[in-house]
């Protein structure tokens, strides 16, 4: 798929091209204001699952990993945890820090977290881990950082074989995108939504009782034209391919698009289009 990333056989020291561009992108103030306006209207459905998952509670410390414009993390104090998130991007990091002002936020990188062994009683993340080039050596820092038997949840999209959202999303950028236009490869960006390879990928990093389920999410649309605007201001990955097509393969990728939505999508007066997210869950 031409937004998902990884090509059989690369490695994660293939990956660095990718991690230049979802660090520049995701600095630019725009499109970060365009993911909160826009984007998080589904994912912050997710956000209680994710809680329920590791049982976030008063006195517990939580770390909220790639926590982006921090609703995870006020979410955590409105539960009464001890609040600490990260993220790669001062720009998400601005909208946290206005959000949940009594948690404290540090501009880091999730591949190497600046916190001591057992720091934590809980680590979450919000569709956060499928931006990180290197995502085993993410999820390895979060289990170093749990106390024994803490608590770990992560989200990601739910790929085009389960979410008629992204399938739509891939389709129109597969028929009508130019040959010629690609992004830097990176990891498989819903390879967390497969069963197999979570409990594999968690495994390696020395997780158990991993468990896979699936978080309905929805966007409620205005228009059928709505989604095209989500991915193309909201979004990092999907944006830089829509942003490098000539005007007419553009133009055909948005009508297409858009068709699909109100071809699949219409209730009543307006559009509900499903983009389900996995939740991962295990025990340190």
């Amino acid at each position: 798929m031409p937004a998902s990333g990884q090509k059989h056989g690369e490695t994660v020291s293939d990956f660095s091209a990718f991690g230049s561009m979802e660090r520049r992108g995701w600095a630019d103030a725009t499109r970060a204001a365009g993911y909160v306006e826009l984007f998080a209207s589904a994912s912050d459905q997710a956000i209680d699952s994710l809680l329920d998952a590791v049982g976030a509670r008063t006195g517990i410390k939580a770390l909220d990993l790639c926590c982006g414009q921090g609703n995870v993390s006020k979410a955590l104090l409105r539960r009464g945890c001890e609040v600490v998130g990260i993220d790669f991007s001062a720009a998400m990091l601005a909208f946290a820090r206005g959000r949940a002002s009594d948690a404290t936020f540090i501009e880091a990188d999730a591949q190497e977290l600046p916190f001591d062994d057992a720091a934590f009683d809980v680590v979450v993340s919000n569709l956060g881990i499928c931006h990180v080039p290197d995502q085993p050596r993410a999820i390895a820092e979060a289990r170093r950082v749990l106390r024994p038997t803490g608590k770990f949840a992560m989200t990601v999209w739910c790929g085009p074989d389960t979410s008629a959202c992204f399938a739509a999303v891939y389709q129109a950028i597969k028929t009508h995108g130019h040959p010629d236009v690609s992004i830097p490869s990176g990891p498989d960006f819903h390879q967390f939504a497969r069963r197999d390879q979570a409990v594999k990928l968690l495994s390696d990093a020395g997780f158990s009782n991993i468990d896979v389920t699936t978080v309905d999410c929805v966007w409620d649309l205005d228009a059928p034209e709505d989604l095209f605007e989500i991915y193309a201001k909201g979004t990092v990955r999907v944006a830089t391919m829509l942003a490098g097509q000539p005007p007419q393969n553009l133009a055909a990728i948005r009508s297409a698009l858009a068709l699909s939505v109100r071809q699949q999508f219409a209730v009543g007066n307006r559009w509900r289009v499903p983009v389900p997210a996995a939740l991962v869950s295990a025990t340190a």
